[in-house]
């Protein structure tokens, strides 16, 4: 990875509150940072995939959720194994 040098001032503060997390995790200045960036990135890109699929789901492609995902496990789980396996494998045969 290609690397580039930067000036960054901080306040005293930050650094102050910086130092102790990188004595107990043995990481000098540059990895904090680094590693610090790299969170803050993973983050925002994740915050960005949420919003940007807010409205993805819908409701007529999940019937079986009209109730809530809750009343839906309770029922799986009451069900027996065989009609459980139906919901999952809607060609499976039903045996008494």
């Amino acid at each position: 990875m290609e690397r580039v040098v930067k000036t960054v001032r901080f306040p005293v503060e930050v650094l102050r509150e910086m130092r102790p997390i990188m004595k107990e995790k043995k990481m000098n200045f540059t990895a904090f940072i680094i590693e610090a960036i790299n969170s803050y990135l993973r983050t925002a890109k994740y915050k960005e995939g949420i919003n940007s699929s807010f409205g993805a789901w819908e409701n007529t492609d999940h019937p079986e959720l009209k109730d809530g995902a809750d009343q839906y496990i309770r029922n799986l789980r009451k069900a027996r194994t065989d009609e459980r396996l139906t919901i999952f494998v809607p060609d499976y045969p039903l045996t008494r």
